[in-house]
C-alpha cells in the first residue's frame, strides 16, 4: 500500500492577482462525510488516518476542483470522483503552500449544475499545538498519570489542518462526523452522539490490518462514534475533542438545551457555576433575538491547552480552563466575572457568527463586535449587581480610544488581502469598536427598533452568509417605520462613516457666553497630533447635557459634512456660569476638547462635594478626554492635574479606573528615569485616602465582598498604592505572604484574601529572596485551579533576580518546562512589563527571536504582542533605532505580525515625543501638586513617612529613581 501513496508536494510559485487568495467557487460544498481514526498515544507518535466524502455541485463547466488541504499526506490512487452515473479519473494533484490550495486535475469537465461526490483519503501524525487538531496533555492530580486528550481549534483557516475542505466562511455545508478512538475515551463533536460500533468506519478505505500497522493495537480496542448530522455550518465551527474527561448536566429547568459541563475528572468539581450561568444566558438570547437555539444540545468543555480564551463552535464550545471553571476557594471576583463575560460571548455567537456568518473575514466584526456587545447584556441578566453593561462598555471605549488614535490602526470593515495575516484583525478594533459601535447603534435607535431589526437580520439569512450592508438595511426599515433617523438618513449612511475609515473624531467646541450657543468642529483625533493630514469626518451623535438638566436629552446629529470646512453652530440652555458636557453617556468614542472657561467650569464642579452632578459616565469621559488631551497638549496639564485631583474622593470604580489608567500612561515613560520619585510622590497624596478608607491591603481583607465593584476598587487601590510607595502597603502584602509561608498545609490553607492575591504573590516575589520564588513556583505546581495558577504565572515575572527571570524566559519556549505552550506570550510579556524584566526580556527577545518564532508556530498574533509591549515602554530614540535596525534583520518572523510591529513602533514614536515635549512641564507640575495644601488636595504631610517608609523596605534591590 505505502508504494502507491503520494505525499502531496508543493507546487511551483504561482504569481497571485486580486482574489486569487480566494477559492475559485467553481464547484461548492453540501455535505462532509468525515471519517477519522485516532491512536492517542505517543508512542504511536499520535497517529491517524481519515477519508472525506464531499457532496459537491458544479457551478459551471470545469475540469478541477480546488479546496484546502495542509499538513497530512493524501493517499493519490485512492481519490475518487463521481456522479450517479459517471466515475472521473484524477490526472493531477498539486499543493500551493502559499494558501495551502489543493488542487485536483480531472480527465474531463463537470457538468454545470450537476451533482458528485469526491473522496479523498488522508493520513498523519497529531502534532502538540494549537491550532488545527492537535494534542494536549494533563498529569491527573489523584492518579498522578500523564493523560492525552485531542482537542480542536479551527478558527480561522485551520480547518483545512483537520481534514481536506473548502475553508472559506462562505462556503457552508452541513456535517456527518464519525470518530475512531480507543475505547477507555470519549469523542464529543457539535451535534449529540448518534450510536457507537465497534466496527471500522473506514474499512472500504482504510483496512484495520493498515491502520494497524501504525496503532499497533487490536480492533477490540476501539470503538467508532458516529454523530448527527449537523446544521448547515461553516468549516471553521466544525469542532470535535477525544478525552477521559468527565462531565456534569445543568439543571434542566433553566434551559429547553441539554447543557452539559466537560473538565478533567480532578476539576469537575469546578464546573457548577459555569452550568448555571450556560443555560441562563442562553435562554436570555432566545429571548433577546426571538430566534429559538437550533440544536439540541450544547457542549461547553475546558481545554489544559487553548491558545484563544474561547471557541463558539456550534454545539461544542472550547474554552481555557481559566474562562470556563470556577472554584470559590481558589478563583477571585474578577476570575468569575471573566467566565461569566466569556460564556455570555461564546453563547451570543451561536447566533451572530454561527446562525449567520460573515461571507468573508472582513466584516469578522460583525461576529466578534455583536457577541462582545450582547456579552454585557447577558452577563447583565444572570448577575445584575455587576452593572457589567456600564463597565464593560467604559473598558471598551478606553480601549478603542486608545488604540485607534494611532495612525497605523485599521477600520472596523478591514480589507484582508492574505488569509494568513486574518489574525491581525482578531483585536481590540474587531472586539472593541465594533461593539462600541454596536451599543451606539442600540442607543440612538432605541432598543425595540435595534431588537426588531436583529431578529429580522437573523430570521432572513439563517444558515447563511451576510456581510454589513444587509444589517444596515435591516435596521434603516425597522428605524424608518418607527419614525426614521434625523433627515431620514440611512443607517448605511451613519455607520460607513464609523466602520470604514479608520479612527474616530474629536470635537472642538467653543461656546459663546452671550448667547446660549456654541460651535462645533471635526477632525480626526491622532495621538501624534497633528503630523498625520485627513479628510476624515463622521457622522456624530451628540448626547448633551448642561448643569441644570435634571433628565437624559434627545440625541442630535452633527453630520459629516457639518463641522468640517467651518464650524457647525448649536444652541444649548446653559447660562454662562453653567457648564456644558458632551458625551455624557457616552454613546460614541470621541474626545471633546472645549474652550478653558467651561473646561474651569467642569473642574470647579468636580474638585466640589458637587462632583456627583456630573453622571458617572460623564466623569469618565472628562478623565478620558483631559489627560488625552493634555499628552497632545491641546490642554495644559495644570487643568487635567487640577481635574485629577478630585479622584481622591470618588467612591465609583469606574471614573477611578479611568483616572489611574490615564495616569498610568504617564508612569510608564517616567519609571525609568530620575524624575520617577515625583510622580510616586504625586501618587501616593492622590490615592492615600481612597486607599485606606476602601479596605482592601490597608486593611489586610476585602471588604464588602459580595459586592463586585467594591472589590474592584480596593483591588485596584491597593495595587496603586504599591506601586507608589504609600506607607504600609508592601508592608502588609509581605506580611500575608509570610503568613501563608508558614501556614501548615498551604496548598489547602491560603491566609491571602482571594481578590488580593495577585498583589501579595507579586510583591512580595519582587521584594523577597529566591525562596519566596520557589515557595510560589511550588504552589503553582501543586494547585488544581486553572487561575489560581494563572496569578502564580503572571507573579513569577515580578522577580528581580536576573537569573531567575533568564530561567523563566527559558521555559517559556521550552517543549515540557513549568510553563505552557499557552501561557509561553504571557511569561515574555510579564517579564518585558517589569522594571527589571525589561531589560533582560529585550535582551532575550533580541537574541533568541528564532527559537521563539519556532515555539510560537502558528501563534503569530501571541509574537505581535510582545512586540507592542517592548515598544510601548520605549522611551528614547536610541531604543527604537536599536529595535528598527533588529527587526530589518529579523522581518521574516514577523509575516503575521506587520500590523502589530507598525502599531508598535507608533506608540513608542508617541512617548519618545512626549519626553521631549512635556516630560519637565510636568515633572514640575507633578512635584507642585504634590506640595500644595488645599481643598483639593486634604490631608496631612505625608513626605516624611513616606520617605521612611522607603527607607525600611527589607529589599536591597530597589532602583535609586524610585527614591524621593
Amino acid at each position: 500500500m505505502w508504494g502507491t501513496v503520494l505525499c502531496v508536494v508543493a507546487a511551483s510559485s504561482l504569481v497571485m492577482g486580486e482574489g486569487e487568495y480566494l477559492l475559485p467557487g467553481d464547484v461548492i460544498p453540501s455535505h462532509y462525510d468525515v471519517k477519522l481514526a485516532y491512536d492517542v498515544d505517543p508512542n504511536t507518535n499520535f497517529s491517524f488516518f481519515g477519508v472525506v466524502d464531499i457532496l459537491l455541485r458544479a457551478k459551471r463547466p470545469i475540469s478541477k476542483v480546488v479546496l484546502h488541504a495542509q499538513d497530512f499526506t493524501i493517499a493519490e490512487e485512492k481519490i475518487s470522483l463521481r456522479s450517479d452515473n459517471d466515475v472521473y479519473q484524477v490526472t493531477g494533484v498539486d499543493l500551493n503552500d502559499t494558501y495551502n490550495f489543493l488542487t485536483l486535475q480531472l480527465d474531463r469537465e463537470l457538468k454545470e449544475d450537476d451533482s458528485y461526490h469526491l473522496t479523498l483519503p488522508f493520513f498523519g501524525n497529531l502534532k502538540l499545538g494549537l491550532d488545527g487538531v492537535y494534542i494536549s496533555s494533563y498529569v491527573d492530580k489523584d492518579t498522578k498519570k500523564k493523560e492525552y486528550l485531542i482537542a480542536t481549534q479551527f478558527e480561522a483557516i485551520s480547518a483545512r489542518k483537520g481534514f481536506p475542505c473548502f475553508d472559506e466562511p462562505i462556503y457552508k455545508a452541513t456535517f456527518s462526523i464519525n470518530i475512531g478512538h480507543p475505547k477507555d475515551l470519549t469523542a464529543v463533536s457539535n451535534m449529540p452522539l448518534k450510536v457507537s460500533s465497534g466496527d471500522n468506519a473506514l474499512e472500504n478505505i482504510w483496512p484495520w490490518e493498515v491502520m494497524q500497522q501504525s496503532f499497533g493495537k487490536p480492533r477490540t480496542k476501539y470503538v467508532w462514534d458516529e454523530f448527527d448530522k449537523s446544521v448547515p455550518m461553516s468549516t471553521y465551527l466544525v469542532a470535535f475533542v477525544v478525552s477521559s474527561f468527565a462531565y456534569v448536566d445543568s439543571p434542566p429547568q433553566l434551559s429547553s438545551t441539554k447543557f452539559r459541563i466537560w473538565a478533567r475528572n480532578d476539576a469537575i468539581d469546578q464546573t457548577s457555576y459555569a452550568a448555571t450561568v450556560g443555560p441562563r444566558v442562553l435562554s436570555y438570547f432566545e429571548k433577546f433575538f426571538n430566534v429559538t437555539f437550533p440544536l439540541p444540545k450544547q457542549d461547553m468543555i475546558a481545554i489544559p491547552d487553548f491558545s484563544a480564551g474561547a471557541m463558539e463552535n456550534w454545539g461544542l464550545i472550547t474554552y481555557r480552563e481559566t474562562a470556563l471553571l470556577y472554584d470559590k476557594e481558589q478563583s477571585s471576583f474578577v476570575n468569575k466575572e471573566r467566565v461569566a463575560e466569556v460564556i455570555a460571548h461564546e453563547l451570543a455567537h451561536q447566533w451572530f457568527g454561527n446562525l449567520v456568518t460573515m461571507k468573508w473575514w472582513s466584516d469578522l466584526w460583525l461576529n466578534e463586535g455583536f457577541a462582545t456587545f450582547v456579552a454585557s447584556l447577558g452577563v447583565m441578566n444572570v448577575e445584575p449587581t455587576w452593572h457589567a453593561d456600564k463597565s464593560y462598555a467604559v473598558s471598551n471605549i478606553m480601549s478603542v480610544l486608545n488604540l485607534d488614535a494611532l495612525e497605523s490602526s485599521h477600520p472596523v470593515s478591514v480589507e484582508i488581502d492574505n488569509p494568513n495575516r486574518i489574525s491581525e484583525i482578531f483585536d481590540e478594533i474587531s472586539y472593541r469598536k465594533g461593539s462600541t459601535l454596536i451599543r451606539m447603534m442600540s442607543m440612538f435607535l432605541g432598543e425595540e427598533v435595534f431588537r426588531k431589526a436583529l431578529h429580522n437580520y437573523l430570521i432572513k439569512h439563517s444558515y447563511g452568509n451576510a456581510e454589513q450592508d444587509d444589517l444596515w438595511a435591516e435596521l434603516t426599515q425597522e428605524a424608518q417605520k418607527a419614525g426614521g433617523l434625523t433627515a431620514n438618513v440611512t443607517v448605511k449612511e451613519v455607520m460607513d462613516t464609523w466602520t470604514k475609515q479608520t479612527g474616530y473624531p474629536i470635537l472642538e467646541v467653543q461656546r459663546d457666553y452671550s448667547e446660549k450657543s456654541l460651535t462645533i468642529s471635526q477632525k480626526r483625533y491622532l495621538s501624534l497630533g497633528g503630523s498625520f493630514r485627513t479628510n476624515s469626518a463622521w457622522w456624530v451623535p451628540l448626547s448633551v447635557l448642561c448643569e441644570r438638566d435634571t433628565m437624559a436629552q434627545d440625541v442630535h446629529w452633527l453630520s459629516d459634512k457639518e463641522g468640517v470646512d467651518k464650524e457647525h453652530r448649536f444652541e444649548h440652555g446653559a447660562s454662562p456660569d453653567e457648564w456644558v458636557l458632551f458625551n455624557y453617556n457616552m454613546i460614541a468614542p470621541y474626545r471633546v476638547n472645549y474652550d478653558a472657561r467651561n473646561w474651569q467650569l467642569l473642574v470647579s464642579t468636580l474638585t466640589s462635594d458637587k462632583f456627583t452632578q456630573v453622571p458617572v459616565m460623564g466623569r469618565v469621559q472628562l478623565l478620558s478626554d483631559a489627560f488625552a488631551l493634555a499628552w497632545t497638549n491641546k490642554l495644559d496639564y495644570a487643568t487635567t492635574l487640577q481635574l485629577a485631583s478630585y479622584l481622591q474622593h470618588e467612591d465609583d470604580y469606574l471614573p477611578l479606573m479611568t483616572g489611574l489608567n490615564a495616569l498610568s500612561k504617564i508612569e510608564n515613560v517616567l519609571k525609568r528615569t530620575p524624575n520617577y520619585g515625583a510622580y510616586q510622590k504625586f501618587m501616593r497624596r492622590l490615592i492615600r485616602r481612597t486607599y485606606e478608607k476602601s479596605g482592601g491591603l490597608a486593611s489586610k481583607k476585602i471588604l464588602n465582598g459580595d459586592d463586585l465593584n467594591s472589590v474592584k476598587m480596593q483591588v485596584r487601590t491597593s495595587s496603586t498604592a504599591c506601586r507608589a510607595k504609600v506607607p504600609g502597603c508592601e508592608e502588609n502584602a509581605i506580611q500575608l505572604f509570610e503568613q501563608w509561608m508558614n501556614t501548615k498545609n498551604p496548598d489547602e490553607n491560603n491566609p491571602i484574601p482571594l481578590d488580593l492575591r495577585s498583589i501579595v504573590y507579586c510583591v512580595a516575589i519582587e521584594r523577597g529572596s529566591v525562596r519566596h520564588w520557589r515557595f510560589a513556583l511550588e504552589r503553582r505546581r501543586r494547585t488544581n485551579v486553572a487561575a489560581a495558577k494563572d496569578q502564580l504565572l503572571r507573579a513569577l515575572s515580578c522577580s528581580r533576580d536576573i537569573w531567575i527571570l533568564a530561567q523563566y524566559l527559558e521555559w517559556s519556549i521550552t517543549d515540557g518546562s513549568d510553563v505552557r505552550r499557552q501561557d509561553s506570550a504571557s511569561v515574555i510579556t510579564a517579564v518585558i512589563s517589569s522594571d527589571i524584566g525589561y531589560y533582560y526580556g529585550k535582551e532575550f527577545l533580541y537574541s533568541r527571536i528564532e527559537d521563539i518564532y519556532k515555539a510560537f508556530n502558528g501563534q503569530g498574533r501571541r509574537l505581535g504582542n510582545i512586540i507592542k509591549t517592548l515598544l510601548n515602554q520605549f522611551t528614547t530614540q536610541r531604543e527604537l533605532d536599536e529595535f528598527l535596525k533588529w527587526y530589518d534583520q529579523n522581518s521574516e518572523y514577523f509575516d503575521v505580525a506587520k500590523l502589530a510591529v507598525s502599531q508598535g513602533i507608533e506608540r513608542a514614536r508617541v512617548n519618545i515625543a512626549w519626553i521631549q515635549q512635556n516630560q519637565a512641564l510636568v515633572v514640575d507640575k507633578l512635584r507642585q501638586y504634590s506640595h500644595i495644601e488645599s481643598a483639593a488636595w486634604r490631608g496631612k504631610p505625608i513626605f516624611m513617612s513616606s520617605l521612611y517608609a522607603i527607607h525600611n523596605i527589607s529589599s536591597h534591590r530597589l532602583k535609586l529613581d524610585q527614591m524621593v
